[in-house]
């Protein structure tokens, strides 16, 4: 016999968020991303684009660090 249990987690802040992420592999990570932009694509007006700057405008050194060097291996790989 086995129970299913879903449990909702409203209260997970961006530290948890993040070490759940650098917990994954780099596959599970790159689908974190692939997920992402599923959701956000169908965001209406300007969506992920708008958000994008929003996140840039909050972002302090470090994020802006990490968004950079994500970018800079980005255009390598293409």
């Amino acid at each position: 016999m086995s129970v299913t249990r879903t449990v909702a987690i409203n209260d997970l802040t961006p530290q948890e968020l993040a070490h759940l992420f650098t917990g994954m592999d780099s596959v599970n990570q790159a689908r974190f991303f692939a997920n992402i932009w599923t959701i956000a694509k169908a965001w209406p007006g300007a969506g992920w684009c708008q958000q994008s700057c929003a996140i840039i405008e909050k972002a302090d050194a470090d994020a802006r660090s990490a968004i950079k060097s994500l970018a800079e291996h980005l255009e390598l790989a293409a």
